[in-house]
């Protein structure tokens, strides 16, 4: 991890351990819900990767306007009410599957209001990182940042998958309501952050700031070729995320306990990149360095296609580089991504360019999960729509590749055949 003196200053620690915690929680949810489904209700691929789907259709419902609101109210306040929206959920569908009133529909819901708190946590969080920490620490914040995502990553599923086993699914999800509440009693007491509002500001109506976003990004050099490179691997990666699970249980035969502690060492490897992308990007250059991060985790993807025809140990050892290349290489991308936009995108604008970016890239998660899972309930079946979306996944790397973003090698001294012609303004 990076030297932690200068953020401990700022008090960005107490937004590290609430996100860490929150994080943590979240993880249990991705397997406690669609293991809910498989191992209770019989679910198979459609039924898996509709919960999928519901989990990311709160971006296409919400995403630009979650950013609009993350630019107009204050944002402590945004993630405590996340907060409390994803316990209230929580809470409630280990009461109804225990009142014996769940099918999948609710899942899906209950799927799709997590998700839409969740963007709303993040979409205030983001924004509010650099009017906490200052310019200069924003890159080492965003390591620690990601680190807290592994540690979601490495204690989540391994806590999900032994709940699930030893106790169930109901009380596993019991679990992740208690990380929110602990969330929330972290970011008690930290520095409120009501967002800079240019003159004009209060009378944009919500729908031409939601608007003026999108116009916005669309001409930006960076974040348009990164938005299109996201949304490109989310799309991909939703196809194999939505399938992995059965996939795994049903194919390669791995029980929940298993599952859970080889999404562990994803955790671990998130842990490590989190401790030295910063000496990566320091030799490399961030924009070479995102272009390999979009490669990495499609390579190490297409073996686990082929697991289930080779040895259990071989196929589990593939999984298990899969799980983390997959990681690393994702850490190492989001450190870039959103070091680049904190950095050069203004205060006053962050919240809705950050919301069309992920309404963009967040977006076609659903769609991703639905293609997946209509591809395997054809003669392609799992393993085989899951190599397509591996190789869809390093296809993602040609548009940083192919753009001015593969140039950039520092963001404080620009190549200026690189950089932009003139800076993010309001004016659209």
């Amino acid at each position: 991890m990076p030297k932690k003196s200068a953020l401990a200053a700022t008090g960005f620690f107490r937004l590290w351990t609430a996100e860490s915690i929150s994080l943590t929680g979240a993880q249990v949810t991705t397997l406690a819900l669609p293991l809910l489904a498989v191992l209770t209700m019989d679910a198979g691929a459609w039924e898996t990767s509709l919960l999928t789907a519901a989990a990311g259709a709160a971006n296409l419902v919400l995403g630009l306007s979650a950013g609009v609101w993350a630019d107009r109210y204050e944002r402590t306040l945004m993630m405590h009410v996340a907060n409390l929206g994803r316990l209230i959920v929580l809470v409630a569908v280990p009461l109804l599957a225990w009142a014996d009133a769940l099918d999948i529909w609710v899942l899906a819901l209950a799927a799709f209001l997590v998700g839409a708190f969740t963007l709303l946590f993040d979409s205030a969080m983001v924004p509010y990182m650099p009017r906490l920490v200052g310019a200069k620490n924003i890159g080492p914040a965003n390591s620690w940042l990601e680190g807290s995502e592994a540690v979601g990553d490495v204690a989540g599923p391994g806590i999900a998958g032994t709940l699930v086993q030893w106790l169930s699914a109901p009380v596993a999800l019991l679990v992740d309501a208690a990380t929110y509440v602990v969330s929330s009693a972290a970011l008690l007491g930290m520095p409120k952050a009501h967002p800079e509002k240019p003159e004009g500001a209060e009378k944009e109506r919500h729908w031409d700031a939601v608007v003026s976003g999108l116009k916005l990004l669309r001409r930006d050099r960076y974040q348009w070729p990164l938005a299109l490179a996201s949304t490109h691997f989310n799309f991909f990666g939703a196809m194999f995320a939505a399938l992995y699970l059965l996939y795994a249980i049903r194919e390669v035969g791995m029980s929940p306990f298993t599952l859970g502690a080889m999404t562990m060492l994803g955790g671990a490897a998130g842990l490590i990149a989190a401790a030295v992308n910063q000496r990566v990007i320091s030799r490399l250059g961030i924009g070479p360095t995102l272009v390999l991060s979009y490669a990495l985790p499609g390579i190490t993807a297409i073996p686990v296609g082929f697991a289930h025809v080779l040895d259990k140990p071989v196929g589990l050892t593939l999984i298990g580089i899969s799980q983390f290349s997959w990681v690393f290489g994702i850490v190492v991308m989001h450190v870039c991504v959103n070091t680049i936009r904190q950095t050069l995108v203004p205060d006053h604008l962050m919240g809705r360019i950050t919301a069309s970016v992920r309404f963009m890239s967040w977006g076609v998660n659903p769609l991703g999960a639905l293609v997946g899972g209509a591809m395997a309930s054809t003669a392609l079946g799992l393993a085989n729509t899951l190599v397509v979306a591996s190789v869809g996944l390093i296809t993602s790397m040609l548009w940083p590749l192919l753009s001015q973003v593969r140039k950039l090698r520092t963001l404080d001294q620009q190549d200026p055949e690189t950089s932009a012609e003139e800076p993010v303004t309001t004016e659209s």
